[in-house]
Formats: structure tokens, sequence, C-alpha cells
């Protein structure tokens, strides 16, 4: 009797083993490319959707958006990819690489500077001003907000007068760090990424270029993962935007 009873608490125990090792198995990975300025907008996001979605594992990966596309068009994982720029996920359609994709999000362009910077700076133009060694942007090729930059500047017919200054970082994120910790004096990186720190200052928005439009994905991997699409629906709902609008950007 006692071999029985032992028997069946063990293969009771086995069965709960295996039920909570399959419950852990059958989350669902969505890897979500993602623009690094919307970094901790999208750390939100992950947090809230997989307490809502126990079953979903979201799967960010930050970066610059034109070294994000290059990633999805080499056959990296993603179900989602959300530029800060309309062209690239233009050229991934193209490519019929893209399911379909919306408008999600807007931002603006700002001129920062380091704290160590004369407080009444006011203009972009201040910029050619000898006390102004170093301006940083994202590189043009592969960072939205670089292009952006340069659009700026060339409007304003500065580009060529700051060319000694300029040094060009691999995401916009990395133009931030650099005014932040005195590598650059002053730097052209999205609202967004301004309002995140407190070791810089915000001088003027910077118009003359481009919309900046964050438009979201729907990749070709997820055409089988029905999660995906119930992600990608959800980010556009008045819940995910109020998260997006909470972090400076607005929302289309």
């Amino acid at each position: 009797m006692f071999k029985k009873v032992f028997t069946a608490v063990c293969l009771l125990g086995i069965t709960l083993t295996i039920s909570g090792c399959h419950s852990d198995e059958e989350k669902v990975d969505i890897y979500v490319l993602t623009a690094a300025s919307m970094t901790e907008a999208m750390e939100e996001i992950k947090k809230l959707y997989e307490k809502e979605h126990e079953d979903v594992a979201l799967i960010p990966s930050y970066g610059s958006s034109g070294q994000l596309k290059d990633q999805i068009t080499q056959g990296a994982p993603a179900h989602l990819f959300l530029p800060a720029a309309l062209t690239w996920m233009e050229e991934l359609d193209r490519e019929s690489v893209i399911l379909e994709y919306d408008p999600l999000l807007e931002n603006e362009l700002v001129l920062i500077k380091g704290n160590h910077i004369e407080p009444d700076m006011t203009t972009l133009e201040e910029l050619v001003a000898d006390e102004i060694a170093s301006v940083a942007i994202g590189h043009p090729d592969i960072v939205p907000a670089g292009s952006y930059a340069i659009q700026a500047l060339e409007e304003r017919e500065l580009y060529e007068a700051l060319s000694d200054k300029i040094i060009f970082a691999s995401n916009v994120r990395e133009v931030l760090t650099y005014v932040e910790t005195g590598n650059a004096d002053a730097g052209l990186v999205y609202k967004t990424d301004a309002y995140s720190s407190d070791n810089v200052d915000i001088v003027t928005i910077v118009g003359g270029h481009d919309a900046i439009l964050y438009p979201v994905g729907l990749l070709e991997d997820a055409a089988e993962t029905t999660e995906a699409r119930d992600f990608y629906e959800w980010l556009q709902t008045e819940e995910a935007l109020a998260i997006f609008a909470s972090y400076g950007f607005g929302v289309r």
C-alpha cells in the first residue's frame, strides 16, 4: 500500500514539474527592433504588456534605425520594427519584408548643451562661437536624428561652418551621452532624449527638417504568430499611446 501511495505521489510531483516547465516553454517570444530614442518608453510597455499577457515574452533590441533595418535584411529574428523615420520602413516595404505598417508617433529635434556651457545660449547659430568646440550629431547614414540635424544645419547654411566641430555618433543616445559627459559641448537630439536627462539643457526646438515620424511595422516573421499581431495592434491603442505620450512623444 505504501509503495502504491509513494508511487502515486512521485508521479503527481513529476506531472506538476512537467506542467510548470511546459507553462514556461509555451511563452511566445516577440522580437521588437526599436529605435534607441524609445528605450525608456518601450521598457515600460514591456513590463505592462507581459504582466497582462503572461504567455508572451517581449524581446526589444535597441539601436540606430539604419542598423536595425540592416539586421532585419540580414535575417535577424524580428517581428516588429519601430524606427525613428519612415525611410527605413519604406525600404523594407520595397524589399517585401513588411506585412503592413502604420504611423504611430511624432517627435521634435532640439539643440542641447552641456551644463558647463553659458546659459545665455539660445539659437542654433551660436554653435559657430569659439566657446563651442564640438557638436555631436548622429551619423546620417544610419541615424535619422543625424539626417534631420544636417537638414536643419544646411537650411541655415551652418553645416559647412561647423564641419570641423562635428562629432558623429552611432545612435541618438550616444549623442546625448557625449553632451552629458562633456565630450561634446552641444548636440542635436530628439526632445524625448533630452527629457530623459538631468545633465543637459535644452537650448531650443530646431526646425528646418522633414517631419519626424515613427511608424510601427509588422514583419514577415510575424505572419504565423498571432501574438505578434496582437502586440502590433495593442501598440496603437490609447493605453499604449498614453505611455509614449508620458515620455514626450506626440501621438498620431
